[in-house]
């Protein structure tokens, strides 16, 4: 699809960073194609965005239950009924999702580049390590994430809100989440514009311009030509409608409807919209679910901008409760963390951001995961304490923030 002018912005395809042979083929990359877009405004100040669903942990192979209406199917997460250990899903993001966005952010030349994740890993430690390989080559770059936490009820305005939610009872934790890398020259310090558990939208302000950039991943309903499948287009449609008369600074908003884009240009008409066709996979079936949007704004103050937290080395998340919530660890241990494990003393012996993490992997897999975290050999570092009285100690750092002399 080429661009379509949008009174102050164009937007326009760039081709995909991947086959579908490499992204597809197992063991693959993802079930959706690294997609990149540029967006011009009347200025010429143009922006290059990547948009990727980089796949959420695949897990497949289970039965639909009895008595529900998936009873008998075979039930999957992903487009490539792929199923995952926590240890093959952590390879794929760190051997195969990441070297591609880093190159594809090494090579940004002229033009300012932003990447915008779907399905992106809840857990704090693996967010933690995603950009410090990411910055071991690029050292300026920065990421925000959504909430680890989503909603149960969908009643309440700006959902997002981890405070509302959470206090309300409403939330529980996500199995994946949205988020946007850039680089520090472009902005420095962003801040948060509410919008819903499945969007991360970002205010970011530089000397060139002032954007909102957002990242966005809508609940599947059912796939063309499925019982519920107009259900996704009637939420796309009214999701393209919401940002349309709710957007008082220039916005792109790029990622995942979960329904074919054509379908939404019927519903809604024409629009600053770019996509690539055939963008995804679902079970063999070929799907254009992708796609990046520019809306010129409606140059109109905002009051809704909230400050983000800065977790450690750039990176950014929506509130200081991310982790926990506001009853705190020991609650969050009580109903995220394996009955069996709660009296092991290898858990009190677990820095925050450790347990927060370990709370995201299923309780069967958790034992497993403590021992990892305690002895892991990924983020282990060594380094010498030079004492002419005590000779040479050797203090090792392990990825759970625990420290132990050797």
């Amino acid at each position: 699809m080429g661009f379509h002018d949008f009174m102050t912005c164009r937007v326009s395809s760039l081709g995909t960073l991947l086959s579908a042979e490499e992204s597809f083929s197992l063991p693959p990359v993802s079930d959706h194609l690294p997609q990149a877009f540029r967006v011009v405004w009347e200025t010429g100040h143009a922006v290059e965005i990547l948009s990727w669903n980089v796949m959420a942990r695949g897990r497949a192979g289970a039965t639909g239950r009895a008595g529900t209406a998936l009873e008998g199917k075979r039930l999957t997460n992903n487009g490539l009924d792929c199923d995952e250990t926590p240890d093959s899903y952590k390879q794929r993001l760190k051997e195969r999702v990441l070297p591609v966005l880093q190159r594809w952010l090494e090579q940004s030349g002229t033009c300012q580049r932003v990447a915008c994740l779907q399905e992106f890993p809840v857990q704090p430690l693996l967010q933690q390590e995603f950009l410090s390989d990411l910055r071991s080559k690029i050292p300026c770059l920065q990421m925000a994430v959504g909430s680890a936490w989503e909603v149960e009820s969908m009643d309440l305005p700006n959902a997002c809100v981890l405070q509302l939610v959470v206090e309300a009872g409403f939330a529980q934790l996500a199995t994946h989440t949205n988020a946007v890398v850039w680089d520090s020259s472009l902005c420095e310090r962003p801040s948060q514009v509410p919008r819903g558990p499945e969007v991360l939208q970002l205010a970011l302000k530089s000397t060139k311009h002032t954007f909102d950039l957002m990242s966005f991943h809508l609940p599947f309903k059912d796939s063309p030509g499925g019982a519920r499948y107009s259900e996704g287009v009637k939420a796309a449609t009214s999701f393209l409608r919401t940002l349309s008369r709710d957007t008082p600074r220039p916005l792109i908003a790029a990622g995942d409807f979960n329904v074919q884009v054509n379908d939404l240009e019927k519903a809604f008409g024409a629009t600053a919209m770019a996509t690539q066709h055939d963008s995804a996979v679902f079970r063999g079936q070929r799907l254009s679910v992708d796609a990046c949007v520019a809306l010129p704004g409606l140059e109109e103050p905002s009051t809704s901008l909230m400050p983000l937290v800065e977790d450690s080395g750039g990176l950014w998340r929506p509130s200081e409760l991310e982790l926990f919530g506001p009853e705190g660890r020991d609650a969050f241990i009580e109903k995220y963390v394996a009955k069996n494990l709660h009296d092991d003393p290898r858990l009190w012996r677990l820095s925050d951001t450790a347990v927060a993490s370990l709370g995201c992997w299923p309780f069967a897999e958790q034992p497993r995961e403590v021992a990892r975290l305690l002895h892991g050999t990924r983020s282990q570092k060594k380094r010498k304490l030079d004492n002419p009285l005590l000779g040479t100690i050797v203090v090792n750092y392990s990825d759970s923030g625990e420290v132990s002399p050797q």
